[in-house]
């Protein structure tokens, strides 16, 4: 029985994951644009590869195609949830500054 090895990754796959992780990561900020290009210089790949990894990231809401303006980054299109020691802190801090939020604190 021969293991099966998984697929592998085509240029294309390869400059999409690193921009998606650049963008989901924040390290490419909203607005900034994306040359084809220079992507593909910088990965030492031809421009088609770099095409196609923007029209997926296009299709994940991620960059906008703009007419003669090219790719621009658009970011994380949600954001991420608060984390619990937030709320907490929020919650903490709104008790402490408005004693009227505490639960029972109409009683006289």
């Amino acid at each position: 029985m021969a293991i099966q090895q998984p697929p592998k990754k085509t240029k294309a796959d390869v400059v999409y994951e690193s921009l998606q992780q650049a963008i989901l990561a924040g390290r490419m900020e909203r607005g900034a644009h994306l040359r084809q290009e220079v992507v593909a210089a910088e990965w030492g790949v031809s421009q088609t590869p770099v095409r196609e990894a923007f029209r997926r990231l296009e299709s994940e809401g991620l960059v906008e195609h703009a007419a003669n303006r090219g790719v621009i980054v658009r970011g994380m299109p949600w954001a991420p949830p608060p984390s619990p020691i937030e709320n907490i802190a929020r919650r903490w801090d709104e008790l402490v500054h408005d004693t009227g939020s505490i639960p029972g604190s109409d009683f006289p």
